[in-house]
């Protein structure tokens, strides 16, 4: 009878802790390998820049949002102060047009007074002439104060003041008169009875033209040779 020989197959059960050590140690070799630490400060530098950038966009948007805000309301500002600008200018044009309008009739008003003046004055002389011809002893003066009425005109006379023959003419112009003009004899006599400070005297309406090399009166008519007027 032959030997038989028998083979058995032993299974031997591992402990919990080394299946767990082996366990991980698969785990190590089939994972990827653990992060350097130098990318991991980048990540992080990178993460906070980027952080950064965002905050700083933030702000320029809220800064940007404030001053167009800003711009809107100052271009709101200046628009209302042009309206207010042109409606002062429009204002003040109608003023100005008002007042155009008020000085060309203060200036006409001012014109018909110096007319109805000039008729009264004319009215009151002609009245003074008839009363002075009719009475010899009347005292009407139709002249303006300081005037002296001879003879259907009126003379001023003034020994205060110092002119030239030109600033004298031009005094006459304002006064609205003329440099006498000796028309008689007895002007002239009326002239030179006027009393006179020493050393002073009266200026004639004469004018001397060199080219005919004659003297006249303003009027342009020539002095008469009976009434000596060369010598004043």
């Amino acid at each position: 009878m032959s030997e038989e020989v028998t083979y058995a197959t032993l299974t031997f059960q591992d402990s919990a802790g080394a299946r767990n050590n082996r366990d991980g140690n698969n785990l190590r070799k089939r994972g990827h390998p653990a992060p350097s630490p130098i990318w991991r400060h980048a990540a992080l530098g990178l993460l906070t820049l980027c952080l950064m950038l965002l905050i700083g966009l933030v702000t320029l948007g809220m800064m940007f949002l404030q001053i167009s805000n800003d711009i809107n309301s100052d271009s709101e500002k200046l628009s209302q102060l042009q309206k207010t600008i042109h409606q002062q200018q429009d204002n003040l044009s109608q003023q100005l047009g008002n007042s155009n309008n008020l000085s060309t009739e203060e200036e006409f008003l001012k014109s018909q007074i110096s007319s109805l003046l000039k008729r009264q004055e004319q009215m009151a002389i002609k009245l003074c002439q008839e009363l002075i011809i009719h009475t010899s002893d009347h005292r009407c003066n139709p002249c303006p104060k300081m005037w002296q009425w001879y003879q259907n005109s009126c003379y001023y006379f003034t020994t205060n003041e110092e002119k030239t023959w030109a600033n004298s003419r031009k005094d006459c112009i304002d006064k609205n008169s003329t440099l006498v003009k000796i028309d008689s004899l007895k002007e002239k006599d009326f002239l030179k009875s006027q009393p006179l400070l020493m050393f002073s005297f009266f200026w004639l309406g004469l004018s001397w033209d060199s080219t005919g090399r004659s003297w006249f009166w303003e009027d342009g008519s020539v002095p008469s040779p009976s009434l000596y007027v060369s010598n004043y």
